[in-house]
């Protein structure tokens, strides 16, 4: 057959020429089609009207390029995306780029960097503001003040620390604790036993210093405080272990079989969700490769080895470090850690999961097995609701008893302020045994008062405790504050007490020069005497300054309940 357009033969079925795109099919009433009219040319082409033929031609070459490459991309990436391991794996990347984006609009300063920097400054104090007195029948406001503090400044490259813990009672120090070191010099001192002197060795000195005085056995101890937190830190490289950990991962996964199992709704986290469902099994052998692996990394922290290698470097006699060795060589937790894990391997077998996927997200996760003949099984689920990351739920579950643990809230702080809302739910069949709930909110957009957390925890209905707290909370990327002026305690639905308590981390330590220090080993014997009597009388003063303080603040049936218990 022959085409009455364009003259070009075709075959005797064709319905329309592949050439010019003229109907090859019969006129209606058997007539044969009329020929196409010609194309108009456009006005730029002039008025031979060639145009049209190489404007259509044109056109037909785009059209012909255009259908090539979209066949060559719905080959291309119908062959990625049917690669189901690929479509999982691109979920768990997503899912865990997601928590990552919400966990940086909190503005959290990078810490982990001034931990590697070796420049870190913390304060922390708790303070009794009040106490409920019809508790024991005995009046015990006198009891508000007393508090707890504890201050800790480390400067690895300006080789300096200082650490120091306190306790107080309203404007009165009770007792405090002070260490200070300078390179190769410790010093310590409490001013309520040892005044304002600073006493202190040179620990580079300190077995030979020793020595000269007649103590031998510590003859050859040296050391410098700051090279022995180097030396740990070297075996602590927190890059090489989170590069270890990732490929440990990636070894596991490679080994991972897929497989999609087709569509499922689910009801996630009180949301119908229409998903993509896999099957995910995990060879036992991988899962023994893997512990094997984790084991290997963990044990590049060998505190057995890195004790014995300090105190060699540190010049202890050698029956010391093997009597302190051979305490230690019993606590061997990695060790015992993974053979737990080699042990439930054993029993599991190959692990086999069910993934679901939903608008690229992880939605859940479902596990099913036995251990010791009991069944038990595991679900996990992501999102669900307006934010992806603002709903989790975790379900474990046993033939006799099931945890519960849900959590809601505005995770990625849509609002402008972060808000959670957990509980775990420990459950005996269909009857609770207990239940924690934790309510959380921040604000980082206000300056103060920006900050609300309450912690309560119930049994059979009926309140164990009960605690609440607000106050400030502020972050920069030099810093980190948070002060609750406000801390309330009810147990049993009575008010126990109220607590103020601050914490404050940044990385500007803090330095405080010594005016008045003394090295022990370059004391003479009248002065190492004097000290020793001056420290004596300094602590019984303080044990009697200590008693008339409690004689005068407190009740006497209180003061001598408090001793009785003792």
């Amino acid at each position: 057959m022959v085409c009455k357009n364009c003259g070009n033969e075709l075959r005797d079925d064709a319905r329309f020429c592949p050439h010019c795109g003229a109907s090859a099919m019969p006129a209606p009433g058997g007539q044969p089609p009329q020929e196409a009219d010609a194309p108009q040319a456009p006005a730029w082409e002039g008025p031979e009207g060639n145009g049209g033929k190489k404007k259509a031609g044109l056109m037909i070459g785009i059209a012909v390029a255009a259908v090539a490459v979209v066949a060559l991309l719905v080959f291309v990436l119908g062959g990625l995306f049917s690669n189901s391991k690929k479509q999982v794996e691109a979920a768990f990347v997503k899912s865990a780029a997601a928590y990552k984006a919400a966990e940086e609009k909190l503005g959290l300063p990078d810490t982990a960097q001034w931990q590697k920097d070796q420049t870190v400054s913390q304060r922390m104090s708790l303070e009794l503001k009040s106490i409920n007195s019809a508790l024991v029948g005995m009046d015990l406001s006198a009891l508000s003040g007393l508090g707890l503090g504890m201050r800790a400044d480390y400067d690895g490259k300006g080789r300096t620390m200082g650490m120091e813990l306190s306790a107080w009672w309203g404007e009165d120090e009770l007792l405090a604790f002070q260490m200070a070191a300078e390179d190769d010099e410790l010093y310590f001192n409490s001013p309520q036993l040892t005044g304002q002197t600073h006493y202190g060795v040179n620990t580079e000195t300190m077995g030979a210093d020793l020595a000269a005085r007649g103590v031998t056995d510590m003859k050859d101890v040296s050391f410098n405080l700051f090279d022995l937190v180097d030396m740990a830190l070297e075996r602590f490289d927190q890059e090489k272990l989170e590069r270890d950990f990732k490929q440990a991962n990636k070894a596991l996964w490679e080994q991972a079989k897929v497989k999609k199992t087709g569509a499922k709704t689910l009801s996630v986290n009180g949301t119908e969700t229409k998903t993509a469902a896999y099957q995910v099994i995990i060879p036992q052998e991988a899962l023994e490769q893997y512990v094997d692996s984790l084991e290997t990394v963990l044990s590049a922290i060998n505190y057995y080895d890195l004790y014995e290698e300090m105190f060699q470097a540190m010049g202890m006699p050698r029956d010391e470090i093997e009597d302190f060795l051979n305490e230690l060589e019993d606590l061997d937790v990695y060790s015992e850690l993974a053979d737990s894990l080699r042990d439930a391997i054993d029993e599991l077998g190959d692990v086999e999961l069910e993934v679901c996927l939903s608008g690229g997200y992880i939605s859940a996760v479902q596990y099913e097995g036995q251990v010791d003949g009991s069944s038990f099984s595991v679900g996990i689920c992501l999102g669900g609701n307006e934010e992806y990351v603002d709903d989790i739920s975790i379900d474990i579950a046993s033939e006799d008893l099931s945890v519960e643990i849900k959590s809601t809230g505005d995770h990625g702080l849509k609002r402008g302020a972060y808000t959670d809302e957990t509980t775990v739910r420990v459950r005996d069949g269909r009857s609770t045994l207990a239940r924690a709930t934790s309510e959380l909110a921040l604000d980082p957009g206000k300056d103060s008062d920006n900050f609300q957390w309450k912690l309560g925890v119930d049994s059979s209905g009926m309140s164990i405790f009960v605690l609440e707290a607000s106050g400030d909370y502020q972050t920069t990327d030099d810093y980190l504050s948070l002060s609750l002026e406000d801390a309330s305690l009810r147990v049993v639905g009575m008010e126990v007490c109220n607590l103020a308590f601050d914490y404050y981390m940044d990385c500007h330590p803090s330095t405080t020069a010594l005016t008045d220090f003394q090295i022990i080993t370059q004391m003479s014997e009248d002065e190492l005497e004097q000290m020793v009597l001056d420290t004596q009388k300094r602590t019984l003063q303080w044990a009697s300054d200590m008693e008339s303080l409690f004689l005068a603040r407190l009740p006497q049936e209180l003061l001598w309940g408090m001793v009785g218990g003792f």
